[in-house]
């Protein structure tokens, strides 16, 4: 009664909203229900997103379903404990179970991905960082360190043949220093590694976690050099600096996702691309693992003739 006589007397001031409401549906589509704290979502609510389309995004982007925000708010942003789902028809699918801050992930939470890959750790910023455990959908497992959504730091990397691999990883990839364990031959290969890319290593028989019963074919010859250990060492320095990568930006990362992300619409640019050819990241050291650094330099060479 107090709101309705506010209005009527004074019908230019803005009238702020608090405490719980049952649900508030949006313009555009959507919904909130939960608890308001002047006119912001404030405490423990549920946001849904608007059901779209593929006429919506004009047939270039398939929705991937309704959006659903159940947990905690401060102030219009999701900040506490909460959880994402996705909902298609009458299927519910859990998207992300954890802490957030600042409207994004951030502390310990459980993302499941679309492709059937499950991570278990610490979150900054939307980002995979720090200690977490990721299960893959090919049946490999890691668990170490991650740093911008990269596995960066120690780690131990288990394959789903049996194989496993423990020492540095750097911007996704083995570099550095590590030991590689081939359960089904019964060997033990430590090296240096660039990129997934073994530079130098040592290979010695161990047949007591070897899995299969059969002798190998290929047995490990006698050493008969007179300093081995002198000769490896030169070897392994040779190659050390490839655990010294530097981890990639928060920048960088959003930056690159932000554009492969708009690639869907990327019909109605531009045939040709800058006639420069510049490197942004000279020194980065970072092996990117799609084409589009080779489809950008030819597009570039086209526009040249």
């Amino acid at each position: 009664m107090s709101t309705c006589l506010e209005r009527f007397f004074c019908p230019n001031k803005p009238v702020c909203s608090s405490g719980r409401r049952a649900t508030y549906y949006y313009p555009g589509g959507g919904s909130y229900s939960g608890n308001w704290l002047c006119n912001k979502h404030q405490g423990w609510g549920v946001k849904k997103t608007a059901k779209r389309t593929c006429q919506y995004f004009f047939g270039k982007k398939h929705p991937e379903g309704q959006l659903i925000y159940e947990g905690d708010w401060v102030m219009n942003k999701r900040q506490g404990v909460g959880s994402m789902l996705r909902k298609r028809g009458t299927e519910v699918q859990l998207i992300y179970s954890g802490r957030w801050y600042d409207d994004m992930k951030c502390g310990e939470g459980k993302q499941f991905y679309s492709d059937g890959c499950v991570y278990f750790g610490k979150w900054i910023k939307n980002r995979r960082h720090g200690l977490g455990i990721q299960w893959y959908n090919d049946g490999n497992i890691y668990a170490g360190e991650w740093e911008t959504d990269f596995r960066h730091g120690l780690g131990v990397m288990f394959y789903a043949n049996g194989n496993r691999y423990e020492g540095h990883f750097a911007r996704g990839y083995k570099n550095g220093e590590g030991v590689f364990y081939h359960m089904h031959t019964g060997k033990i290969q430590k090296g240096m590694w660039e990129n997934d890319n073994l530079k130098t290593s040592v290979v010695q028989d161990e047949p007591k976690i070897r899995c299969n019963t059969v002798i190998t074919s290929y047995p490990i010859p006698r050493n008969y050099l007179k300093y081995p250990n002198e000769i490896m060492r030169k070897l392994f320095q040779m190659h050390k600096a490839f655990s010294n990568k530097p981890h990639r930006r928060f920048n960088d990362r959003v930056s690159l996702a932000f554009i492969h992300h708009h690639r869907q619409y990327a019909s109605c640019e531009e045939r040709f691309a800058s006639p420069t050819i510049v490197d942004l990241y000279p020194r980065a050291e970072f092996g990117c693992t799609c084409d589009c650094e080779n489809v950008a330099r030819n597009e570039t060479n086209i526009s040249q003739i």
